[in-house]
């Protein structure tokens, strides 16, 4: 039996316009830099999925030192771009205690991308191995990895990472994929746009197929008006929310955002696949 559960590990905001969209680029880097209209506080959502061959994460949330001085670059972009509200007991180790489990348990954690929100919390787990795709941690330690949020300074000094390139052919309605594990249960898409590498998951059950779309955009409902999790749009990135909202018409598919504040109602038991 397989099982969704959502992890929420504090809140973020952003600038308005991430969330509803704008008429153009200028607009938006006007909204960023010189507009104070922020978005309402959003959840920051990690994900544990049971599974039979064993319990594992997708995406690790945030943590509290995201408060502190030298987390986060303190560069103009940085500070006009989002905030944080994350306390210590909403990290991920305290909310998978309240599911009744053990840290050690959690043996694999499935990364969308290296931004710190989805990454910081993969200090608790020493002994996981952390999945990710290539093209996201090359560029996260690359000289321009920081520029767009990939802040490799953060990372723990050693951690077990296995890297995947998208080699297994069409998924579905995605051209390229990679098979993670060996019955097809969960296999890994890429997703480009709102960040280098961007990977979204699939979990396969009997009846539906739970896609982890990262940010590739906020929510259901930017999804159907075709907004991607942006500051500056690009072809990508509106090719991917257009490919997710053509994907979401498909039976049986359940799409989950990392920022959405309805999925508590997605996730209600009886939407649980086995």
């Amino acid at each position: 039996m397989i099982k969704v559960h959502a992890i929420q590990t504090g809140k973020v905001r952003v600038k308005q316009f991430q969330a509803t969209g704008a008429k153009n680029q200028i607009s938006r880097l006007w909204q960023l830099f010189f507009t104070n209209k922020w978005s309402d506080w959003l959840p920051i959502y990690c994900w544990l999925i049971e599974h039979p061959a064993g319990p594992f994460l997708i995406d690790a949330g945030e943590i509290a030192k995201v408060h502190e001085a030298g987390h986060l670059p303190d560069r103009l972009v940085f500070r006009a771009a989002v905030q944080y509200d994350v306390k210590r007991e909403d990290e991920v180790d305290h909310q998978l205690a309240k599911l009744g489990y053990d840290l050690e348990k959690i043996r694999g954690i499935y990364l969308t991308h290296f931004h710190s929100d989805h990454v910081d919390g993969i200090y608790h787990f020493p002994k996981a191995t952390i999945f990710a795709s290539k093209a996201a941690y090359e560029f996260t330690i690359s000289s321009k990895g920081e520029s767009t949020g990939y802040l490799k300074k953060n990372l723990p000094e050693s951690f077990r990472l296995e890297t995947f390139a998208f080699e297994d052919g069409k998924a579905d309605l995605f051209e390229t994929s990679k098979k993670l594990f060996a019955d097809g249960s969960v296999i890994a898409v890429p997703l480009p746009g709102h960040s280098i590498g961007h990977t979204a998951y699939i979990v396969r059950t009997e009846s539906n197929r739970y896609v982890f779309s990262g940010d590739a955009t906020y929510g259901v409902r930017t999804m159907q008006a075709g907004i991607p999790f942006v500051i500056l749009n690009s072809t990508a990135a509106k090719g991917s929310v257009h490919r997710l909202r053509k994907y979401a018409r498909s039976s049986g598919v359940v799409l989950l955002c990392s920022h959405d504040p309805n999925v508590p109602k997605m996730l209600e038991p009886e939407s649980w696949g086995s």
